[in-house]
């Protein structure tokens, strides 16, 4: 018999709540803007914007390096 596993990655919202993510389904990450450029999009704590296949996206505190080392 074959099991299938699935294996998700556990990142962390600005506000601390824990989020399990589909790694099959991150389809790009972009990286927050320093901040103290006029041009950022999220608060100062967000380090990371993942985007998924379903067109939606997550900021996290991890930083995007740490993240595509999980993926690893």
């Amino acid at each position: 018999m074959l099991l299938a596993t699935a294996v998700l990655l556990l990142l962390h919202t600005v506000d601390g709540r824990e989020i399990d993510v589909n790694p099959t389904q991150i389809t790009s990450m972009r990286e927050a803007h320093e901040a103290d450029d006029p041009s950022r999009a999220f608060t100062g704590k967000v380090r990371c914007m993942v985007n998924t296949s379903d067109g939606k996206y997550v900021t996290v505190i991890e930083e995007c390096a740490a993240i595509r080392e999980m993926l690893k």
